[in-house]
């Protein structure tokens, strides 16, 4: 439900580089025809689909197939935020890995970074992200090559194999992304990944603290759940006008004053979500009405006035919009399949 967003501090980084290749704000703002920095929200958070767009406006601009490769070869540790200073006070490069998996959400707020271990000597990270909202390439490349380079010190001194793959397709020839990077690229694999000798997870870390690393890792805690935050208030939100529904269609206010908040407060996180009010009022009705008819005898007559209705057929007809089909024709076919 939530609007997908990156770190601020990638933004920085991105614009950092754009700017060292002669982009100006001028001209990024033309061809996105809005100010970046008009949309870091109070949280301190760029959304990810606007990110997205200044990567491929840069690639555009630069006409630079690589831009997202170029960026993140060139970001630094504090293009990583909270999750490099995680890093760098690790005891071990193990925990300082676990980290990104823990707490990748700090970072990009869309999809989870898997650790797992191939073989006896291979270990992999590779970042999951739902089938239908993937991620675009030049995302991609900035991610894993930003991640890579940051950790390309350590990797030299320890790592004898290395490299990234990538799921989407690629030129014939990787010589050059490979030279961006540093290592050897694969295109068209089964995931986005970084595979890497799994013995130097043991080594220690530069700057091992174990008492600094405890402290940050409570730090980031709080700092992904208050990013969660918004995936919370909607689900109240979703129940608390299922509950006032049978009184009527619930208005903003009365929601906002069950749940002890503002109204203008209540609308404001809302409008950190892909959703609206109207839209969650809908859903919520939706949701209810699935429940009442296939797991109850009510009248639809009773579901109706159930779901804030004003009569039978409003009821009919929206039902008939959600599901495709009639609510009677639907209970009936749920009785069979039962």
């Amino acid at each position: 439900m939530r609007l997908p967003t990156v770190c601020v501090e990638y933004l920085d980084s991105l614009l950092a580089y754009l700017s060292t290749q002669g982009v100006r704000p001028s001209q990024l703002h033309a061809v996105l025809r809005l100010k970046p920095e008009e949309h870091i929200t109070e949280q301190g958070r760029f959304p990810l689909r606007l990110f997205e767009m200044m990567l491929d406006a840069g690639s555009q601009l630069l006409e630079d197939p690589y831009l997202g490769a170029h960026a993140g070869a060139h970001s630094s540790k504090q293009a990583w935020g909270m999750v490099s200073y995680l890093g760098m006070s690790a005891p071990s490069m193990r925990e300082a890995v676990h980290a990104v998996v823990d707490f990748s959400r700090l970072l990009i707020d869309h999809g989870d970074v898997e650790y797992s271990q191939l073989d006896d000597n291979l270990a992999c990270l590779s970042w999951e992200v739902p089938p239908r909202q993937q991620a675009s390439r030049q995302l991609v490349e900035f991610f894993f090559t930003s991640w890579y380079r940051v950790n390309k010190p350590t990797l030299d001194r320890w790592c004898s194999k290395r490299e990234i793959h990538f799921s989407h397709s690629g030129p014939a020839s990787c010589q050059e992304i490979e030279a961006i990077i540093e290592a050897p690229v694969h295109y068209s694999s089964n995931a986005n990944c970084v595979v890497f000798d799994n013995h130097f997870l043991d080594r220690p870390t530069r700057f091992p603290h174990t008492a600094i690393h405890s402290s940050l890792v409570q730090a980031a805690r709080a700092e992904l759940a208050n990013l969660q935050m918004e995936d919370r208030i909607v689900k109240e939100v979703l129940e608390c006008i299922v509950r006032q529904l049978p009184d009527g269609v619930p208005k903003l206010e009365d929601v906002a004053a069950e749940l002890g908040l503002a109204s203008r407060t209540l609308q404001r996180r809302l409008n950190n979500t892909e959703t609206n009010f109207k839209g969650l009022v809908d859903d919520a009705r939706k949701q209810r009405s699935k429940k009442l008819i296939s797991d109850s005898e009510m009248g639809l007559l009773d579901i109706s006035a159930e779901l804030g209705f004003s009569d039978q057929s409003a009821f009919q007809k929206a039902f008939k919009r959600w599901f495709g089909q009639a609510p009677g024709r639907y209970r009936m076919s749920q009785q069979i399949l039962n």
